[in-house]
This record gives structure tokens, C-alpha cells and sequence, in this order.
């Protein structure tokens, strides 16, 4: 898992090198599309949310993502032509995303397919097939193959907004410098150590975040439960306050877990959470604020947008791993998880 973590940023790298060129997207997509129905589970589904983000600020079109599961058992799901039906699985062999997308495209959908295994079910099935060039992830708990995912997506998503003619000037600013801005933020965090340490002794921990911090928070909260086995649930920071702080009762020993874009939205929020329930929290952003918490984990903010986020991502799973072996789980090989690979 550590060496798959730290292999990001030539990933990513080579996933921009080959699909844009000039600052000109090269990625077939079709020409025609009024709405995006994204399709997927697990980390899958988490990267679908960032694409959700990317599709709707970047391109300017409507989204919506289905956990798969969800699709495969739905009577009413309906075909719009204008739709285009992402399907996005690492191993293109997860079985409720494939009968998922089988079922679709059997009522005449058109279905794009991100994954990171060519010789896949869904590889083959798909209209317009995007490979992630991760290679093999060995680690059960998906890192590389969820980054490359995220960055797929954007990529996707800029070549819709080329062809409806929409400025990416400032989404692609600084794109060449993403790799050396990756490895500089790997290099460089603080307090990392520290919070792994107070995290490690919570029995639960509740993560927060607002637009694309609440897909790091659902991601976050995937990792922490599948290599730590402690109970953790993501929430979108402003739908917390709305009864779900109750969780962080003394009879429960939930802990805050902010992920923030330093808003001051959220540092109102994160306030009167914390006036109301006393409760210990950790902060995790990429300047330093006046924050009222027990630890601050501080990264380094990317020239890019892209490469903040993916900053922020690989922040996440250092963390994961790092209260993993304080607690002594075996993070390749988490218990009751398998990678299902077809062929491997």
C-alpha cells in the first residue's frame, strides 16, 4: 500500500501526458450529451462524486451518480439518449456494476468505461473505454487506481468542455508541474504523525467536507474502515449540524474530522459544533488557520487545482495507513476484503 501511494505522481503524470497534449484534450467522447448518469461502488462510487463536481463546474453539465448496486435491481430505470452512462470499476469485474451496465446498454444506453484492466468484462462492453495505466494495485484498499480514476474523470471532463467551446485555461494552468507538486506535498506534512496517533485511539470518527471535500470524506472514511477496522462515516459538512452531531454524545466516542477549503461557511459550522458538543477535532488543510482544534495536519497547496486535490487524496491515505500499523492490521490484506482482478 505504501509503495503504490508513493507511485502516484508518475501515474498521474503519465495519464496527463498522454491525454493532453498542448492543452488540447485528445479522448473520444461523444459530441451530444445533455446529462451524465455516473455508475459505480465502493472507492469507484467516491471517485464518481469527484466527477460529479468536475462534470457540473468544468463542463457545465447535470450529473448524477447511482451506487450500482442500486441500478442492477432497479424495475423504472430508464434510457434518455442524451445521457451518457459512465460505468468507472478498477477490476471492470465488479459484479453489481457489470450487470449494471450490462442491463443498460441492453436497453440502449451509451456507456463509457473507466478502469484500470483492458482485458475486463466491461472494457469490452463499453462504447468509449478509458484505461487508467495504473498497473496492477496489489494492496486491497484501492490507492493509485482511485487517484488515476479522479484524474480520468477531469480529463473527461475538460474534453467535454472544449467541445461545448468553455474555457479550460484555468483548470489546465500549470498542468505540466502537477508531478513535482505531488511529490513536494508527499514530502512535506505536517502534523501527520500526530494525528494518526490521536486518531488511532478513537473507536469512531466522523469526517465532514463540502463540495469536493465531501468526496475526500467519503473516501477517507472507506479507507479508515477497510485498513484500520474503526467505525467511520463521512458527512457533507452542512447536513452534520442537521441532527447527525448527535453521534458525538460522550456516550459515543465519535471524534470531529474536518476536511476544509477554509471557507469560513465551514469554520462557522466547525465552531459551533464544537461550542455545542466540547468535541476533540482534527483539521486537515492546506493553510495554516485559525482553527479551533486539537491537531492540524497542514499540506501544501498544488499550482493547479488538480493537483490540490490529488495532494489532498494522497494525504488521506498516508493517514489511513499510518493509524493502520499504530493498531498492528496487516493494510495489504484487510480482513473479509479480496481485489477481484479477472485473470490475475
Amino acid at each position: 500500500m505504501e509503495s503504490e501511494i508513493y507511485s502516484q505522481a508518475q501515474i498521474i503524470e503519465n495519464l496527463i501526458k498522454k491525454y493532453i497534449v498542448n492543452y488540447c484534450v485528445l479522448a473520444d467522447v461523444p459530441l451530444d450529451i445533455a446529462r451524465i448518469s455516473i455508475v459505480a461502488a465502493g472507492s469507484s462510487y467516491n471517485a464518481g462524486i469527484f466527477g460529479k463536481y468536475f462534470f457540473e463546474n468544468i463542463a457545465g453539465i447535470e450529473t448524477c451518480v447511482n451506487y450500482a448496486s442500486e441500478v442492477a435491481i432497479s424495475p423504472l430505470f430508464s434510457i434518455d439518449k442524451k445521457t451518457l452512462y459512465v460505468f468507472i470499476s478498477q477490476s471492470g469485474e465488479s459484479i453489481d456494476t457489470v450487470f449494471a451496465m450490462k442491463k443498460l446498454k441492453a436497453l440502449g444506453a451509451r456507456v463509457l468505461c473507466i478502469t484500470n484492466n483492458l482485458q475486463s468484462t466491461m472494457y469490452s462492453c463499453a462504447d468509449y473505454k478509458f484505461d487508467i495505466g495504473a498497473d496492477r494495485e496489489f494492496a486491497i484498499a484501492a490507492t493509485k487506481t482511485f487517484s488515476a480514476t479522479v484524474v480520468m474523470l477531469w480529463i473527461i471532463a475538460l474534453k467535454i468542455a472544449q467541445n461545448k467551446h468553455i474555457d479550460v485555461l484555468e483548470e489546465t494552468k500549470n498542468i505540466n508541474a502537477v508531478k513535482n507538486n505531488i511529490e513536494q506535498s508527499i514530502n512535506k506534512i505536517d502534523n501527520l504523525d500526530v494525528a494518526a496517533k490521536f486518531l488511532a485511539k478513537r473507536r469512531g470518527i466522523s469526517i465532514c467536507g463540502v463540495g469536493y471535500n465531501f468526496a475526500l470524506s467519503l473516501e477517507a472514511a472507506l479507507k479508515i474502515k477497510e485498513t484500520c477496522y474503526i467505525s467511520t462515516c463521512a458527512y457533507p459538512l452542512g447536513d452534520f449540524v442537521h441532527g447527525h452531531f448527535a453521534v458525538l454524545n460522550k456516550e459515543n466516542a465519535f471524534l470531529t474530522f474536518i476536511l476544509s477549503e477554509n471557507a469560513q461557511v465551514e469554520k462557522r459550522l466547525l465552531d459551533k459544533v464544537q461550542k455545542t458538543y466540547k468535541t476533540k477535532s482534527v483539521v486537515i488543510s492546506d493553510e495554516y488557520e485559525d482553527y479551533d482544534c486539537d491537531v492540524l495536519i497542514k499540506f501544501q497547496k498544488g499550482q493547479s487545482k488538480i493537483a490540490t486535490i490529488i495532494n489532498m487524496i494522497i494525504v488521506i491515505q498516508l493517514l489511513a495507513l499510518k493509524i493502520a500499523k499504530i493498531l498492528g492490521r496487516n493494510v495489504d490484506n484487510p480482513i473479509g476484503l479480496n481485489k477481484v482482478v479477472k485473470g490475475s
